[in-house]
């Protein structure tokens, strides 16, 4: 709710593209910080969950955006993008429940696991051809 607070109060004077920056950098920051947590031995579960707080708000910045920029290249094939930026948001999410699972044991520990989200949170800078 926080991150769609602050998409929705800054996404028109800052733009798309600094607010979907700056919302997957804090998610990113947040993973780093619960992978520090675990490296230095802090085995608890508020090691991951709450730096999971920083995830939430910068995933709550960022989908607003990533789905205002989806329908806003071509606005006449705005239904069609939409439901094809959906899908793959099920399918990737899909994808690396499955990855996640599959390199999760027992013997790793949380690691995998937050490797696995803080890739997932990278996204290349956004640029536009003029």
């Amino acid at each position: 709710m926080i991150g769609n607070f602050l998409s929705g109060r800054f996404s028109k004077r800052i733009g798309i593209n600094p607010m979907m920056l700056a919302g997957n950098t804090l998610a990113s920051l947040g993973l780093v910080l619960a992978l520090v947590l675990f490296a230095v031995g802090f085995f608890h579960p508020m090691s991951l969950f709450g730096p999971s707080f920083f995830v939430g708000i910068g995933n709550g910045m960022t989908m607003p955006n990533a789905n205002a920029g989806i329908v806003s290249v071509r606005p006449h094939l705005a239904g069609s993008a939409s439901g094809l930026g959906g899908a793959l948001q099920i399918g990737g999410g899909a994808a690396l429940s499955v990855i996640a699972g599959a390199v999760l044991s027992p013997e790793s520990g949380p690691f995998p696991l937050i490797w696995v989200m803080l890739v997932s949170s990278y996204s290349p800078s956004p640029h536009r051809s003029t």
